[in-house]
């Protein structure tokens, strides 16, 4: 399938993608019960959209496109509510979370999807390693030169929106000393982490026919870069995040993100360079060890500092942004969360120390996720 032209969208305009745990009660294992659940409430949803995600343990809510983050929060909490309802008429539960702590791979179900089978064909045993759950957010812009520059600027910020929704330490039933190990289950795939370098929309016209000459990309959905490109909506897609333990959460990184692509385009702050990315993976991989903690390594000049404090500077330079767009009560929770210096996986591995089980984890990130956003 050939790339499609760019299509204009309004700058700044906001979409949510959440992916979501359906568990079962009382042994809070993943279930397989989404196509039940997504047919039972897919009348009620006029904003956004409920379906399928790789298998029948996955449930996407995604809002559709908004101007601001109070109208993304409300088009979730009509889906939540839908949710919370069909959920308790069949006896499962929703959660949140990058990982679910304890769920066996091998006993995991692929929708029943035609892409979804292909995939499982190209990529095996891969596809069903990867129910695992993640917070996508898509970022409008007027043309495909716009997203090519603010991709690489929001390029520079991944370590930072790894380490705010870091929420998988735990998977297979170990605690695996990652913030968020929800990202290694991708590195078997050979479209894993960063977008080859281009300079223009025009060059990644010419990257995209190169790879669709392998015969494994049929359109943009088959590439899972951290940050890719969507054409067809006319948005930036950011893709790193764990899926949030609340919706509230979730809206404040969207709003977070919203903010500082507002700021990208408008000051134009760098001059985006293929050197300023060679330490791209070593600082990923620092927030994904060791979230909020991690140490960046500035490639120009070797200083370091933690990815929290590198948070409060990205803060403050977005703030009039935030506020133009009506973010800044998300900035100001993302600020509050520095201050307090505990990310969710952090807060998971008290709830362990203080004696709970990964069962009664898996409860509690239930009854999370009913609260409102």
């Amino acid at each position: 399938m050939p790339l499609p032209d760019f299509k204009s969208s309004e700058p700044f305009t906001l979409g949510i993608e959440l992916e979501l745990q359906v568990v079962n009660p009382p042994g809070y294992d993943l279930s397989q019960d989404s196509s039940a659940l997504i047919a039972a409430v897919k009348g009620d949803i006029k904003g956004g959209e409920v379906k399928h995600d790789i298998t029948e343990s996955m449930l996407e809510i995604a809002t559709g496109v908004c101007q601001n983050i109070d109208q993304a929060a409300a088009q979730f909490s009509v889906m939540q509510q839908s949710i919370l309802r069909a959920a308790a008429e069949q006896h499962i539960q929703i959660c949140g979370g990058g990982t679910h702590p304890f769920q066996k791979w091998q006993r995991q179900e692929v929708c029943d999807d035609e892409r979804y089978n292909v995939t499982l064909e190209r990529f095996g045993y891969l596809i069903l390693q990867a129910t695992v759950f993640g917070q996508h957010v898509h970022v409008g812009c007027r043309t495909g030169d716009d997203a090519i520059y603010l991709l690489h600027g929001l390029s520079r910020f991944v370590p930072h929106f790894i380490a705010l929704a870091a929420a998988s330490p735990y998977m297979q039933g170990t605690d695996t000393k990652f913030s968020s190990s929800r990202l290694n289950i991708f590195s078997g795939f050979p479209d894993n982490g960063q977008m080859p370098w281009v300079n223009s929309w025009q060059e990644f016209e010419g990257l995209f026919r190169r790879l669709s000459s392998t015969s494994m990309i049929d359109s943009i959905k088959d590439l899972h870069w951290d940050i890719r490109p969507s054409p067809h909506f006319g948005t930036v897609e950011v893709r790193v995040m764990d899926t949030p333990l609340t919706l509230g959460h979730a809206i404040n990184i969207a709003g977070l993100i919203q903010a500082t692509s507002h700021w990208l385009l408008t000051a134009r702050p760098y001059k985006h360079q293929e050197r300023d990315f060679l330490l791209y993976r070593f600082n990923r991989f620092q927030a994904c060890r060791y979230g909020l903690e991690g140490i960046l390594t500035d490639v120009h000049t070797g200083e370091h500092k933690t990815v929290a404090e590198d948070i409060a500077w990205l803060l403050e330079q977005v703030a009039p942004s935030a506020e133009k767009l009506g973010a800044t009560s998300a900035v100001n929770e993302i600020a509050l969360l520095l201050k307090q210096g505990k990310s969710e996986a952090q807060r998971m591995r008290e709830f362990i120390a203080d004696g709970g089980s990964l069962i009664s984890l898996v409860q509690k990130h239930c009854e999370l996720w009913a609260t409102s956003p």
